[in-house]
């Protein structure tokens, strides 16, 4: 009787070696395959988590973006209206009061060129307690036929006589008159200043002014206290 060991020793070693023939391995090859194919099917679930990773960071963050606009969006532009709204409200106001800084300093010039707006100009200055004075631009008044002469019955006494024209397209202040006596040499001996109410005649409307191209005679007594006066010099001012 032959032992189990020696049968197989007998087989293994009875067994003809062909070289020519390429040795089988059968249980090799599945193993490989089952190896490949658990490859595969590693990397086919890396890819998809991954894919599904990267599918899902995306829609995370966007959400996350579109939900901090929807958050705060409102706020800050509620904020951005109001600053507008503020900003515009201050530059309003800083342009009415620049208006009304320019009516009030040039309200001799409007109600010049526009006497319309007089009236109003008037009642506002009682409010806030101002005047409205007329135009005093004296370069467009002039002095015209002046003369001057010895009184015939008084001695000392000299009697001046002139014209005043006014050339501007409106009324303007009466101005005041500055007559300067001279000597024989041009010098200055006496000088005075005339207010309108002292060589007008009592009747003048003063505060109406001197009407555009109005023209009006002018005649005053002066007496010279003892000085030789050989000349003088007429001149207009405010």
């Amino acid at each position: 009787m032959v032992a189990p060991a020696d049968l197989i020793d007998t087989a293994l070693t009875s067994a003809p070696a062909d070289e020519d023939e390429a040795p089988t391995t059968p249980d090799i090859e599945p193993h490989k395959e089952a190896e490949r194919h658990t490859r595969v099917i590693d990397a086919g679930e890396f890819e998809v988590d991954t894919i599904q990773e990267q599918s899902q960071e995306p829609s995370f963050s966007f959400g996350n973006t579109i939900g901090d606009i929807l958050k705060f969006d409102k706020p800050t532009r509620r904020k951005r209206a109001f600053s507008n709204e503020f900003l515009g409200l201050i530059c309003f106001v800083l342009l009415l009061a620049a208006i009304v800084q320019s009516i009030y300093f040039l309200r001799t010039e409007i109600t010049t060129f526009y006497p319309e707006t007089k009236p109003y100009l008037l009642l506002a200055c009682e409010k806030i307690n101002c005047t409205i004075d007329l135009p005093k631009q004296i370069e467009l008044i002039v002095i015209d036929d002046s003369d001057m002469q010895e009184d015939a019955e008084s001695s000392g006494l000299m009697r001046l006589s002139s014209t005043l024209i006014n050339q501007a397209g409106f009324n303007q202040a009466y101005p005041n008159l500055e007559l300067t006596l001279t000597d024989t040499e041009d010098i200055p001996k006496l000088r005075r200043i005339f207010k309108p109410n002292e060589y007008l005649p009592t009747k003048t409307d003063i505060a109406k002014g001197l009407a555009a191209s109005e023209e009006i005679k002018v005649k005053l007594a002066i007496t010279t206290a003892g000085e030789v006066v050989a000349g003088y010099r007429l001149a207009v001012n405010y």
